[in-house]
């Protein structure tokens, strides 16, 4: 009838109408953020990388299988549906599409779409009930706009299924609520979560390319800014906030998967969701003043102590919502203007003090080089660059680390050498918002790294690795020309076996052991299969680890966590426990520091393949001889500690200073057993073991 269609049509304009002036008011939120860095780059490869994500729905499937799935359902039928729907309006006004298209084909494109529809009430039903039936184990919010997603979706199917009918049950009323349901999802799209239909490829499409690619603050021009002119340091106001956060907190689809994986929030903390501060920065975009504070509006100083920086907020996100901008944007208000709430200031005072993240003085260093007799980088065209790090360089309990990780690279015949001076990267300063002292190492270790001549570097530190790899480059320009292959060491180490260079002694049964995935090392340098393979081949059978590669979980050292009070690394200690694993090898030192005491012994990966490397040559001295006997291994020990009766040292220590061969199982249990009868003692010092002459320690 002529009404009805006038009707329609006064009806989807006005569903139109609402839905883009509700659209241009959203627009307007975000066009009024500050400017961002550039983020159509690469433009072919950031459409590929999106539509891939989308049409695959991998970020949505990866991390809850089950009901990834389902909503892979629902959506696939929702872009099928698209040319139902279509078709369904233009029959309001007596025209057709698919029939002139599909001719013949449109009964069995019907019967297609019936299952489909069917597919999709499942799937809906599926999701609603885990909503709001399982209450207790779903961790999605529940919502009356959801809850009334799930009825309109179910409602456009059933009412579809029965329009298709040979003989439709009331088919005018029926038409009339598929319509109206159809005219009112936009508007509902609005005002709920679902908006991300409508956002979500643009948000994954501007993401950036890598986890913790931060923008350098312009340090110079904000000095050199003229009296009077406004400028910013960080995330200070609301009305700090950049286009693509904005458009970010707009997004958000209120999954919690970013608080779910939050070691933080796994570990009891009830300060630090991730889910929350994005929530509230949504509220704040309509509710606060450009002029209200990012720091208590949109995220607290409380959530802002306990994070580490570790992304797995970030890279849980199925929407490509970037959490860490956020974090680090708020730190740098907090270090370089406000000055409020910093958790990190003992971390700062240790570096411009001591030059390094441990507050060790600085002769430290110098010390361990003569100690463990280190080669001097002199530059050489095939000389490796072995980067300490802080850690490596001045934590006395990590030396035996140091030395297995030389002596490896002494069997493997490896030119290499360290600095004299090595600046500490900069990395926790920049990941606490004291942008300013990062800068200022950066450069310092450009220096160093231009006046060494280097052109490899190998590091065991994920967190320096991935500075020197990442956050240098955008600083300088320069830096480029530089040329530098830049390696963790579980790499290189994979190389070495793999080219034949190292050889390995898998003699005996396979070591059970739980490797722990270093946050910078898996996460953000995507590399996880370097270090299994190293440790397969040496001999070591894992026992993963329920969050393991890109998945893994804090050890809470992230952020100079380490150095802090705030420990979040609750949840990661008890997954090894329960792994049974007697033995826990991780790639760094960070790691290693925060995680020691949770099993009986706790490896850098270097130990490990230190444990299995078979010399060049033989005998002589080296790390690895013949299999002495218990007793010659006792006598050995005795020996080597009545000429050095003051040392304190760990089991790979002993072995190097008694040319001791063989299973350090056997030199541990030949060194307890010193122990039992008084000829040693051992202490136990920051999670390791050290033993030394006569029974006393503790």
């Amino acid at each position: 009838m002529v009404w009805e269609r006038i009707l329609l049509g006064l009806l989807i304009a006005g569903s139109a109408s609402l839905f883009v002036h509700g659209l241009i008011q959203k627009i307007r939120l975000i066009r009024a953020g500050a400017p961002e860095r550039q983020r159509t780059d690469q433009a072919g490869a950031r459409l590929r990388r999106t539509l891939r994500e989308i049409l695959t729905q991998s970020r949505v499937i990866g991390g809850r299988p089950v009901v990834g799935v389902l909503h892979a359902v629902v959506f696939f039928g929702f872009l099928l549906f698209a040319l139902e729907s279509a078709e369904h309006f233009l029959k309001g006004f007596g025209l057709s599409f698919l029939g002139p298209l599909l001719g013949g084909a449109l009964p069995a494109f019907r019967t297609v779409m019936a299952g489909v529809a069917v597919l999709v009430i499942v799937a809906i039903s599926g999701l609603a009930f885990r909503r709001f039936a399982l209450v207790r184990t779903s961790p999605d919010p529940r919502s009356w706009t959801s809850g009334l997603v799930a009825l309109f979706i179910v409602l456009l199917m059933v009412t579809y299924l029965n329009g298709i009918r040979a003989v439709p049950a009331t088919p005018q009323a029926t038409w009339w609520l598929h319509a109206m349901i159809l005219l009112a999802f936009p508007l509902l799209i609005l005002r709920s979560k679902h908006f991300h239909i409508v956002t979500a490829p643009f948000t994954l499409f501007l993401r950036q390319e890598r986890l913790g690619d931060y923008v350098p603050l312009d340090l110079e021009a904000l000095a050199e800014a003229p009296e009077g002119q406004e400028t910013t340091l960080g995330l200070e106001t609301v009305g700090s906030l950049p286009w693509k956060m904005r458009l970010d907190f707009l997004t958000c689809v209120e999954c919690r998967r970013c608080t779910d994986n939050c070691p933080a929030a796994l570990s009891g903390n009830t300060d630090l969701s991730p889910r929350t501060f994005v929530l509230a920065g949504r509220k704040a975009l309509t509710d606060c003043a450009p002029g209200d504070p990012v720091i208590g509006s949109v995220i607290s100083e409380a959530a802002l102590a306990f994070c580490v920086t570790c992304g797995a907020c970030q890279e849980a996100c199925p929407v490509g919502v970037e959490h860490l901008d956020v974090i680090v944007g708020a730190k740098r208000a907090q270090a370089l203007a406000t000055g409020r709430g910093v958790v990190a200031g003992s971390f700062f005072r240790s570096i411009e003090t001591h030059g390094n993240a441990l507050s060790r003085p600085r002769q430290e260093r110098a010390a361990l080089l003569d100690d463990l007799a280190l080669p001097r980088f002199t530059g050489a065209d095939d000389q490796w660059l072995l980067w300490l790090g802080c850690v490596w360089g001045f934590n006395r309990s990590q030396r035996s680390a140091v030395q297995a990780f030389s002596r490896v690279l002494d069997a493997a015949g490896v030119h290499y050498g360290v600095l004299q001076d090595e600046p500490c990267c900069g990395h926790h300063s920049r990941r606490q918002g004291e942008e300013a002292q990062f800068q200022d190492l950066a450069r310092r270790s450009i220096d160093a790294l231009r006046q060494s001549g280097a052109r490899r570097i190998v590091t065991p530190c994920p967190h320096c690795l991935h500075t020197l790899r990442r956050d240098y480059l955008p600083l300088d320009g320069d830096f480029a020309s530089l040329d530098l292959e830049i390696v963790h060491h579980s790499e290189l180490l994979a190389r070495l076996i793999r080219d034949g260079e190292l050889e390995l002694d898998r003699s005996g049964e396979d070591l059970p052991a739980a490797y722990h995935d270093p946050c910078y090392l898996a996460r953000f340098e995507k590399t996880s299969d370097a270090p299994r393979e190293a440790l397969a081949a040496a001999g070591f059978t894992l026992r993963e680890l329920p969050h393991r590669r890109e998945r893994t979980l804090c050890c809470g050292g992230g952020a100079a966590g380490f150095a802090r009070e705030q420990r979040v690394d609750r949840a990661r200690r008890a997954e090894i426990t329960a792994s049974g694993a007697p033995l826990l090898i991780t790639g760094c030192p960070e790691c290693r520091m925060m995680l020691d005491a949770t099993v009986d012994q706790t490896w850098d990966i270097a130990e490990a393949v230190a444990h299995a490397v078979r010399p060049r040559g033989g005998n002589g001295g080296t790390m690895y001889l013949s299999h002495p006997s218990t007793v010659d291994i006792e006598e050995r020990i005795l020996k080597m500690f009545a000429l050095h009766p003051e040392d304190e040292l760990q089991l790979l220590e002993i072995a190097g200073k008694s040319h001791i061969s063989g299973r350090l199982d056997d030199l541990k249990h030949a060194a307890d057993a010193l122990v039992e009868n008084g000829a040693l003692h051992l202490t136990h010092r920051d999670g390791a073991r050290y033993y030394g002459l006569g029974g006393f320690g503790g």
